[in-house]
């Protein structure tokens, strides 16, 4: 898990490092913008078993840093995980952070179809019952305005029991 980690924060470096050579021409497009609303859902791997996942996402301001547009929103995500000890029943509410390359427009076409995104709240385990801190993020590669694939992860430390769930998902995220 560390390692993986690592590889995703190296490659996280390499294309900021990218980004920041095409950082001259960089327009105010992203691909969600304030007041956009979407759902997201999919399967996915939970630790020692698959689940399914939903959430839906609301965008709250976006921000013109020169050559570095983002956008902030609020998301709620739930996951229903099974695996060899029983179900597992998670929620979260994060705040997120969206870096979409669609604002780079000497990349090539299929790279401005990414955005990336972090998050962070509070997180609750239903089954079994737990409070605690909530992180997660993605990407998602936009095959149209409205439609694409999205990858996401999210984890919640419950501080009651000291438990935990995560939650690796694939699916789709729709704009409204």
């Amino acid at each position: 898990m560390k390692k993986s980690k690592m590889v995703v924060v190296a490659l996280m470096m390499a294309l900021l490092a990218v980004t920041g050579a095409f950082a001259q021409n960089v327009a105010s497009d992203v691909h969600v913008d304030k007041g956009d609303m979407m759902v997201l859902g999919g399967i996915g791997y939970w630790w020692g078993g698959f689940g399914v996942s939903g959430g839906v996402e609301l965008m709250l301001q976006k921000f013109n840093i020169p050559g570095f547009p983002l956008t902030m929103g609020v998301m709620a995500l739930a996951d229903l995980g099974f695996n060899g000890s029983g179900v597992g029943l998670s929620a979260a509410g994060m705040a997120t952070l969206h870096w979409g390359l669609k604002a780079y427009k000497e990349l090539p076409e299929f790279l401005q179809k990414f955005d990336w995104y972090l998050g962070l709240g509070v997180g609750a385990g239903i089954i079994p019952f737990g409070i605690g801190i909530s992180s997660g993020g993605g990407t998602s590669y936009y095959f149209s305005d409205k439609l694409a694939i999205d990858a996401h992860s999210f984890y919640v430390y419950e501080f009651g029991g000291g438990g935990s769930d995560v939650g690796a998902t694939i699916g789709i995220r729709l704009k409204l």
